[in-house]
């Protein structure tokens, strides 16, 4: 299942197709077509087959360019026939060729990226997609925060978010003071926000040494904003994480068996409102259903 950092870059994508046009053009590489924007990323393809690529860009009208791109962590041979069915379904609906970009941080999956779609017939009929591979590396990460660009430097982070040495964490000392220097609070909120969502642990804790220590950047009101928004991300996270525990453990005292479908739903809920309605209903249940189920009566 995609984690955060898979999904933070997908919906910053999405929402910024132009920062993707921005990191393509910054190393070095061909820009988006002019005017696309994100559309259904669902392509059907002969029911009931449906190819789901990350984030799918096309330009205004049933005709023109497109792109597809897919934020790829690690490997996953599926993609052999599903990046060839996208692209063979774009051509076919668009009536023209576009691209298939694959973002990576990983080198051995940006290598196999860019051999795994290639098949062939019994016969020696030959089919073959070679994707644009961007692959995010130190190298890129030092070429986008040269640049000064605060969102750039977030893509920077997010090249060594599963990452704990000295390398990476120098990485984001960097990142943080690109963003701190942003002259937008809202924009260093947003920003500082999604950092915190796609890095490990490890990482995250070099963010909070950092925003904590006066020497290394001195108090001001960019840095206290920074400073307010991990502390309240903090508590936010732990405040969803206690009343999800409460209310498994209730359901257990009660006697009820939870699935670990219903589990899973517990502990993925992150509204923590909703939580606590379920443990409200949770105390006069006859069945886990009774808790769920939404009503149009207040409760």
């Amino acid at each position: 299942m995609p984690g955060p950092a898979h999904e933070t870059l997908v919906a910053l994508l999405s929402q910024r197709p132009d920062l993707l046009d921005l990191l393509l053009r910054t190393l070095g590489r061909v820009g988006l077509p002019d005017d696309v924007a994100a559309a259904d990323s669902t392509l059907r393809v002969a029911n009931p087959l449906e190819v789901r690529p990350d984030l799918v860009l096309v330009a205004e009208g049933e005709r023109g360019p497109w792109v597809v791109v897919e934020v790829q962590l690690g490997r996953d041979d599926d993609k052999q026939r599903r990046w060839l069915s996208a692209a063979g379904v774009l051509l076919d609906t668009r009536g023209a060729m576009g691209d298939v970009i694959v973002l990576t941080h990983d080198a051995s999956v940006a290598a196999w990226a860019r051999e795994v779609a290639r098949v062939a017939g019994p016969g020696g009929t030959r089919l073959w997609l070679e994707p644009v591979v961007l692959q995010l590396t130190r190298v890129e990460a030092e070429r986008l925060l040269a640049t000064g660009n605060p969102e750039l430097a977030l893509l920077a982070a997010w090249a060594v978010h599963d990452q704990r040495g000295r390398d990476a964490q120098e990485v984001v000392r960097a990142v943080v003071e690109v963003i701190e220097a942003a002259p937008d609070a809202q924009l260093r909120q947003v920003l500082v926000q999604a950092m915190i969502s796609m890095l490990g642990d490890p990482l995250v804790a070099v963010v909070r040494e950092m925003l904590m220590n006066p020497i290394v950047i001195p108090p001001s009101p960019a840095y206290l904003a920074l400073r307010r928004e991990i502390e309240s991300i903090g508590e936010a996270r732990g405040e969803v994480r206690g009343e999800a525990n409460a209310l498994v453990v209730m359901l257990e005292a009660r006697g009820f068996t939870v699935a670990d479908a219903d589990r899973a739903r517990i502990i993925g809920c992150d509204d923590v409102t909703l939580l606590r309605r379920w443990i409200t209903r949770a105390v006069r249940a006859n069945a886990l259903d009774d808790i769920f189920v939404e009503h149009n009566d207040a409760e």
